[in-house]
């Protein structure tokens, strides 16, 4: 259990990250380059393996990758993903349903198998090769939909699009991950049966979320708020059920073994289209003022810098070109397909092309089990970080031009 002298460092802790990745956010953001680069890069200055890891604080150092300030990034990712799930509509969804699923199964497949043959003719062992190949393969949903809303292109055909991929993208990740720690405990591929299974077993849970908070979130908050209008209004629980809900469909979705925010995710869904979403949607979009910097800080914080010396830099250019292209052919190609329009199907593939928590959670698995070396580890460490700047870079000047997007 923790006590005060864990707390209160922690709480410092990202209040150091916090402050400064606002203050970077804010000043690319000036300079028309997204927010989340800034946010980034100020984790990595500030966090335990750089400036954060050298200011003594309560004898530690001043930030620390503790269980409580890796919990505040997951309730970050909770807010995010439920202010973008606010925008989409359960009908939204169903325009984009068959369109997403195939962006989305590209977005997975394309990178876990060419990333996994061409570690094989680098020379790696197949165990690293598929560990590789499985970093390269989800999508950064939390990217993607930031970026989005720094723009105000979530309403876009290609904006609806890319945020359902991405979240089936997110959902398959996690099977393969499941895939990944089933081959690392008995050291064989799990056979095609089992794979396919979970995949089903993920995205059936996925639906069932979605399904519930579609019908049953709206309900609840109209409830509420009809049982006392003017006390409820006034304090404004709406907004507190609504968020309440978020975090509480994001732990069903993560007891189920989905990644809680894309429950997160299905529950802003689920009021997406009530009545209540003006005022929740302005509700969280203030909260987010502050977990979206401490989110993407947490994540630079993730980088330690001091490694940059291990890096191979030979593998590190091959695999980050990979990591771009094949979300690009997987992902983009399949929709400027559906979407008649190169351009603009290739923002979908643009904004695919992040990987984020779950990458980092893969090749962090691959470097406790020892499947992978210090170096293989710090390597895929940097190009994680590089598909989040090239994402953020590419996507943001895509829209550049005064061109809206295909309006949905």
């Amino acid at each position: 259990m923790l006590n005060e002298f864990e707390v209160i460092p922690s709480i410092i802790g990202i209040l150091v990250l916090v402050i400064p990745a606002m203050l970077l956010g804010k000043l690319c953001s000036h300079f028309k380059i997204s927010e989340i680069i800034g946010f980034v890069i100020a984790g990595m200055i500030f966090g335990p393996f750089a400036i954060g890891g050298i200011i003594p604080f309560y004898d530690k150092p001043l930030v620390i990758l503790n269980d409580l300030v890796l919990s505040f990034w997951q309730i970050s990712g909770i807010v995010i993903l439920f202010s973008a799930g606010l925008h989409f509509t359960f009908h939204d969804l169903q325009k984009a349903g068959i369109k997403s699923a195939i962006v989305g199964i590209g977005g997975v497949i394309t990178p876990l198998i060419v990333g996994f043959f061409i570690s094989v003719l680098l020379g790696f062992d197949w165990t690293i090769s598929v560990l590789i190949g499985a970093t390269l393969s989800a999508t950064s949903i939390a990217v993607s939909v930031t970026i989005l809303g720094e723009l105000k292109k979530e309403k876009t055909k290609e904006g609806n699009v890319l945020v359902n991929a991405a979240v089936l993208d997110d959902v398959l990740g996690l099977a393969i991950l499941s895939a990944i720690i089933s081959l690392i405990v008995s050291n064989s591929l799990p056979s095609i049966d089992t794979i396919i299974l979970n995949v089903v077993i993920s995205i059936g849970f996925w639906f069932l979320i979605l399904l519930g908070s579609v019908f049953v979130l709206p309900r609840i908050i109209h409830i509420a708020s009809t049982a006392k209008p003017s006390s409820l209004e006034s304090r404004g629980t709406n907004q507190a059920i609504a968020l309440g809900s978020a975090f509480g469909i994001a732990a069903i979705a993560g007891s189920l073994g989905l990644n809680p925010i894309v429950g997160a995710f299905a529950a802003g869904m689920g009021l997406a289209g009530s009545k209540f979403a003006l005022q929740v949607r302005e509700f969280v979009g203030r909260l987010k003022v502050m977990f979206a910097p401490l989110f993407f800080a947490i994540m630079g914080a993730h980088v330690d810098i001091g490694r940059i010396g291990e890096v191979d830099w030979i593998i590190f250019f091959i695999i980050l070109v990979i990591a771009v292209i094949s979300k690009i052919f997987g992902s983009g190609i399949p929709a400027s397909i559906f979407l008649k329009d190169k351009k603009h199907g290739l923002r979908v593939g643009y904004g695919m092309i992040a990987r984020g928590e779950i990458a980092f959670i893969t090749a962090g698995i691959g470097l406790s089990y020892e499947i992978i070396s210090d170096s293989i580890y710090s390597t895929l460490i940097f190009i994680i970080l590089g598909t989040i700047i090239i994402s953020a870079f590419l996507l943001r000047n895509s829209f550049k031009n005064k061109d809206d997007g295909i309006k949905g």
